[in-house]
């Protein structure tokens, strides 16, 4: 096409956008209607526009692309509202945005949401969509959509290890209470503390992100905790050593709390304490998850505390 023909193109969508934008805004006018009906390019052109101006999908779109780019959220003002030059580049964003940001989004919505939960004691194995293995702790919930486009899944309570496929065109995203998770492929293990939410390492690289957008990368063998919107490096840990999914934890000074916790999701017994100050109580060691009443009387043994059985519920005092 020769410059003047581009020049031609420019002037026809800049009417048209003007008059698609009059008619959104004020109504249609006569002087719009003439210029529409002076040729049948005109109409074509004018036509073409408001209907993206009044694409609903497209809309939403560019609401999601303004929160993306800026961080802040965006009222959801009609399309027509928004401050956009139309003409030659307009023209090119709405095609663009057409393009490129409708499939993904369209994929989004029509594809449902899977949830995947277990109940305490059970444990599951998924295969997700991806090819990617996940599996539930007891008490455990995972909501999970993938698409051609985007790979998001979110960990609402309970632990999960994964094992990711690796793809470098759609990262793995886990969301998390006060953060997330991106990875392209990798194996990592992430479990609900009573205070936050921990990362364990097994292959690879991931990248964990609290609510401020600061984050930390880490690779095999690292561990880190997310408290409070917060990530903070932790111990490293040996990613050969037994874990949950083998049947035992290696508490390292954790607080009794947590052991109970672990004890609980394998073996669906509700335990509770009768002392709040019981539950910080440090604690070291090999424990099997499959005998939680024998393991909690060899601890209460060494730690100085009582074990009290009526019915399913232990009580520690």
């Amino acid at each position: 096409m020769t410059p003047e023909g581009a020049d031609t193109d420019d002037l026809l969508w800049n009417t048209a956008a003007r008059y698609a934008d009059q008619t959104l805004t004020q109504g249609e006018t006569d002087e719009g209607l003439y210029w529409r009906r002076s040729d049948t390019r005109h109409e074509a052109a004018y036509q073409r526009l408001l209907r993206i101006a009044q694409d609903r999908a497209l809309h939403d779109a560019l609401t999601q692309f303004d929160q993306e780019s800026s961080g802040a959220p965006v009222s959801r003002r009609a399309l027509w509202q928004r401050p956009v030059v139309w003409g030659g580049a307009g023209l090119a964003l709405a095609a663009c945005l057409s393009l490129f940001l409708l499939p993904p989004f369209m994929a989004e919505w029509t594809t449902p949401l899977s949830v995947y939960s277990t109940r305490p004691g059970e444990v599951r194995e998924l295969t997700l969509a991806d090819g990617s293995h996940v599996t539930l702790n007891g008490g455990s919930r995972l909501e999970a959509r993938l698409t051609g486009y985007r790979r998001h899944v979110a960990l609402k309570s309970g632990e999960a290890y994964f094992d990711v496929a690796h793809d470098a065109s759609r990262p793995f995203y886990v969301g998390l209470s006060g953060g997330k998770v991106r990875v392209l492929g990798t194996e990592f293990n992430l479990s609900y503390l009573p205070n936050g939410v921990e990362l364990d390492v097994y292959e690879g690289k991931v990248r964990l992100t609290g609510d401020e957008r600061r984050y930390g990368d880490f690779t095999r063998g690292m561990r880190a905790s997310l408290e409070s919107g917060h990530v903070k490096p932790l111990s490293r840990f040996d990613p050969q050593g037994d874990d949950w999914r083998r049947g035992w934890i290696e508490p390292d000074h954790w607080p009794l709390e947590r052991v109970v916790q672990a004890l609980s999701r394998q073996s669906g017994l509700s335990i509770r304490f009768a002392d709040e100050a019981l539950k910080q109580k440090p604690i070291v060691g090999r424990i099997r998850l499959d005998a939680p009443e024998a393991q909690l009387e060899a601890l209460a043994l060494v730690h100085g505390f009582t074990v009290e059985k009526q019915g399913d519920v232990i009580t520690l005092r």
